[in-house]
C-alpha cells in the first residue's frame, strides 16, 4: 500500500518565508504609521494644527467680545479684560510685554496680541526657553553717553546662550516699523550692533529655535539722540522745492484712526448734501449718520487729478451758504531733490530715492549724506500735543484743529466755505456764480465773518479764516486725499465764484470733482487773519490787539515764520517773495506796506 503524503500543515522553509513576509509587511505598516510622513505623525500634526486653530479661535472670540464691550463705553483695558478671563480659568497666563503687545497662554499655545489694533500677530507653542538679551547704548566710540550726542551705538548682547541653542536672528526696527538691521544665523556670543542718529522707539526682536520650538523675545527701548543742528544759511536753496504731504486722520486725543471723524454731529442748522453721480445735481442727505454715499475721503494711488475723493458737503436752509468739512488730521512733509522722485513716492510711498528733508514734529529737517540735521529755530511753536500712535509719532497734529486752549479748543474738524464769499458786509453769502465780496477792509471782514454763525445757525464759532486754516485746506488738497500733487485749476473769470457753472469746472476744486472747495486758485485775493506783528493795529482798517489771539497769527519775518507749521508759508516755499512756492505760485510775505496775508490768486 502506498502511503499518501499529507497536504496539511506547513514546512519549516515555508514558515520562515511567511515570517519574513509578515515582518516586511509589518515594517511597511509601522513605517506608514510612524515615519516622518507616517499616518500617526500626520494625524498628530493634524491634531496639533486643530488644537492650535482652536486656541487662536478662543482668543479671537475674546477680542471680538472686548471690541463690542469697548464700543459700549467700557473703561477697562484689554489687559484687565484678559486677566478676568484668566481668573475664570479660560486663559492659563496673561503677560504684558511692555511694547504695546500682550501674550496669553491657552491650550498649550502662546498667542501675542497687538493692543492698539486688537489683532493676533503671532502664535507659538508653549514651552521651550525664550532667548534673553541685554541692550546697551553708548557713543559710537564706546564711551559713556552725554546729553548732546548726535549719534549712538546700540549693541544687543545675547545672554544665557546654553538655554536656548546657539543660532539666533536679531532684528532692529524703528518706530515706523522699518527694519534697520537684521542679523541671521548669529552664533557664538550672539551680538549685533547698529548706529542710530534719530530719537525714537527702537524695537529689538531675538528669535531662537530649540527642540523644534521657535521662541522670540521682543523689547522696545526709547533712545534719545540730540539732533545735529544746521543753520538756515547752510541749507540748500532747493530743500523745499519739491514736497509730498502725507496725512493721517486723528481723533480728538491725537490717536490715528482709519476713517476721518464724521461731521454728522456737527451740522447744526446745516443740511448735508451729496451730488447725483450722473446728473451732478444736488441731493439732500436724509440720514447723515448712516448714508455711506454722503462722503468718502479716499486715498489716490496715482499722480492724477484725484476726482474720486468726496469731501463732505452741506448747505444752509436757505441755500445761501455752502460748506465743506475738513476733518482733523496730522501731516508730515517729505522733501525731494526732483519732481520725478516726488512722483515716484506718490505712487509708492516706500520709494525713498531722492529724499533730502522733512517737515515733522521736530521742525524742518535737512538730510545730508544720510544724516538728519535740524534747521536751527524751526521747532514748531503753534502745535499742541503729539500724535499718540507710535508709528506716526513724528507727524504734526495740524494746528487748524486747535482753536483756543485745552480740551475746549480741540476740534474734530472745521467747516470751510465752498466758494469765495459774496453778498455784503451785513449779509455774507457763500454761493457759486456770483461776484465775490471785495472792496472791504480787514476789520469789516472780521466782523462780517463772525455774523455768519448766527445767520446760518452753525454748530460752532465762525470767524475770518486764519492762515493755518487756509493751509489745512491747501495741505489736504495737495495730499492723496485731494489732488495728489496736481495743481488746482485756476478760476480765470472776472471775480465770478465757482467760475459760474461750478459743476462744469470741477477741475478748479480741491478734489478735482464737484465735492471739493473752489476758488482757491484765481478769482480774487482772499485776506486771511495773518498779520505782520508790527502792524497788529492799522487805524480804522483793523485792530487785532482788541480781539482774542486765537483768531489770528502774528508774523515777525519770513525767517521767523519757520516756527509756524501748517500755514503753507515757510514749509512750502523757498523765499518770502516771487514765485517760489510749490507749483511756482506766489510767495508774497507780509510787509509794512501790505501787512495782512492775501492768499489764493
Amino acid at each position: 500500500m502506498n502511503k499518501i503524503k499529507s497536504t496539511k500543515g506547513i514546512t519549516l522553509v515555508a514558515l520562515v518565508v511567511t515570517i519574513i513576509i509578515l515582518l516586511i509587511l509589518a515594517g511597511v505598516t509601522i513605517a506608514t504609521l510612524t515615519g516622518d510622513n507616517g499616518l500617526l505623525s500626520r494625524a498628530k500634526e493634524a491634531g496639533e494644527e486643530t488644537k492650535e486653530k482652536g486656541a487662536i479661535e478662543k482668543v479671537q472670540l475674546m477680542l471680538a467680545d472686548y471690541m463690542t464691550e469697548k464700543y459700549t463705553g467700557t473703561t477697562r483695558t484689554l489687559e484687565e479684560y484678559l486677566n478676568e478671563k484668566k481668573a475664570n480659568g479660560e486663559l492659563d497666563e496673561v503677560t504684558n510685554n511692555g511694547d504695546g503687545t500682550i501674550t496669553v497662554e491657552v491650550d498649550g499655545y502662546e498667542i501675542k496680541i497687538k493692543e492698539e489694533d486688537l489683532i493676533i500677530i503671532s502664535t507659538e507653542k508653549a514651552g521651550g526657553t525664550r532667548p534673553t538679551f541685554e541692550i546697551k547704548t553708548t557713543k559710537t566710540d564706546g564711551t559713556a553717553l552725554t546729553g548732546d550726542e548726535t549719534e549712538k551705538l546700540v549693541t544687543i548682547n545675547i545672554t544665557n546662550i546654553a538655554e536656548f541653542g546657539e543660532n539666533y536672528t536679531i532684528e532692529v526696527k524703528d518706530s515706523s516699523e522699518k527694519i534697520l538691521t537684521k542679523e541671521t544665523n548669529v552664533v557664538g556670543e550672539g551680538q549685533a550692533s547698529y548706529i542710530i542718529n534719530k530719537s525714537g522707539n527702537y524695537t529689538i526682536t531675538v528669535t531662537a529655535t530649540k527642540d523644534g520650538i521657535t521662541k522670540t523675545t521682543t523689547k522696545t527701548q526709547n533712545i534719545t539722540v540730540a539732533k545735529a543742528q544746521i543753520a538756515e544759511t547752510e541749507v540748500s536753496s532747493t530743500l523745499k522745492t519739491y514736497g509730498v504731504i502725507d496725512i493721517v486722520w486723528l481723533d480728538t486725543e491725537n490717536n490715528v484712526i482709519n476713517e476721518p471723524i464724521s461731521p454728522a454731529n456737527y451740522l447744526g442748522g446745516l443740511t448735508a448734501i451729496k451730488y447725483n453721480e450722473t446728473t451732478k445735481a444736488e441731493e439732500k442727505v436724509t440720514a447723515p449718520a448712516t448714508d455711506t454715499n454722503w462722503y468718502n475721503y479716499v486715498e489716490q494711488t496715482g499722480t492724477n487729478d484725484g476726482k474720486t475723493s468726496k469731501w463732505a458737503n452741506a448747505r444752509s436752509t436757505d441755500s445761501n451758504a455752502y460748506f465743506v468739512w475738513i476733518p482733523r488730521y496730522a501731516y508730515k512733509i517729505t522733501y525731494f531733490d526732483t519732481e520725478p522722485h516726488a512722483n515716484a513716492y506718490r505712487v509708492n510711498n516706500t520709494s525713498t530715492e531722492g529724499i533730502i528733508g522733512y517737515s515733522n514734529i521736530e521742525g524742518i529737517i535737512a538730510v545730508e549724506n544720510g544724516t538728519e540735521k535740524l534747521v536751527t529755530g524751526s521747532e514748531p511753536t503753534n502745535v499742541t500735543g503729539r500724535v499718540q500712535t507710535s508709528q506716526y509719532a513724528d507727524y504734526i497734529p495740524h494746528s487748524a484743529f486747535q482753536f483756543g486752549e485745552g480740551a475746549e479748543g480741540t476740534k474734530s474738524g472745521i467747516w470751510v466755505g465752498k466758494f469765495e464769499s459774496s453778498g455784503s458786509k451785513s449779509e455774507v453769502k457763500i454761493t457759486p456764480n456770483t461776484n465775490s465780496l471785495r472792496s472791504i477792509n480787514v476789520g469789516d471782514i472780521f466782523t462780517a465773518c463772525q455774523g455768519v454763525k448766527s445767520k446760518y445757525d452753525l454748530a460752532g464759532d465762525s470767524h475770518m479764516m486764519k492762515n493755518t486754516e487756509w493751509g489745512a485746506v491747501a495741505y489736504l488738497a495737495e495730499s492723496k486725499y485731494g489732488r495728489n500733487g496736481t495743481e488746482i485749476g485756476m478760476n480765470s473769470t472776472n471775480y465770478t465764484t465757482g467760475q459760474g457753472n461750478y459743476v462744469a469746472y470741477a477741475d478748479q476744486s480741491t478734489t478735482g470733482n464737484v465735492y471739493g472747495i473752489y476758488d482757491m486758485n484765481g478769482t480774487s485775493w482772499e485776506y486771511v487773519a495773518g498779520v505782520l506783528d508790527s502792524k497788529l493795529s492799522n487805524g480804522s482798517n483793523y485792530n487785532f490787539t482788541e480781539i482774542n489771539s486765537k483768531y489770528y497769527h502774528a508774523y515777525a519775518s519770513y525767517n521767523e515764520s519757520k516756527k509756524i507749521k501748517g500755514d503753507g508759508v515757510y514749509e512750502t516755499s523757498r523765499t518770502g517773495s516771487n514765485s517760489t512756492s510749490w507749483h511756482q505760485e506766489y510767495s508774497i510775505f507780509v510787509n509794512s506796506s501790505y501787512p495782512v496775508f492775501a492768499r489764493g490768486r
